[in-house]
């Protein structure tokens, strides 16, 4: 029997060694070794977490969080450790997508003759 798990620790070991895992790791040390750019991810992420919350709670975004957000993405759009890093992340992610569909197109396919 196939144990599906030491598949996916092969692919996450895997996933490590391509250029754009690479990419993204070189990014993220650009921005730790750029107090600046630190300093202005954490901030980031942190309003980035305090809208998310928001919105699964459904409450609506302060004025001030607004006006945060709007200043802190000016600030984002300028910084260019951040921006290598989000440039990145997003390589990084359509390589994870494109492995998610390859490894569920089986269970699309199961479906494919009930479905037309």
């Amino acid at each position: 029997m196939v144990n599906i798990y030491d598949s996916a620790n092969q692919l996450a070991s895997d996933l490590q060694k391509t250029n754009e895992f690479k990419a993204l790791q070189e990014a993220v040390a650009g921005v730790k070794n750029n107090k600046d750019s630190l300093a202005l991810f954490k901030k980031m992420d942190k309003l980035q977490t305090k809208i998310i919350d928001a919105q699964r709670s459904g409450k609506d975004l302060t004025k001030e969080d607004q006006k945060d957000y709007k200043d802190l993405n000016e600030k984002v759009q300028k910084d260019a450790g951040i921006i290598k890093l989000l440039k990145a992340e997003q390589g990084l992610y359509k390589t994870v997508d494109d492995v998610q569909k390859t490894f569920t197109k089986p269970i699309n396919d199961l479906y494919d003759d009930i479905r037309n």
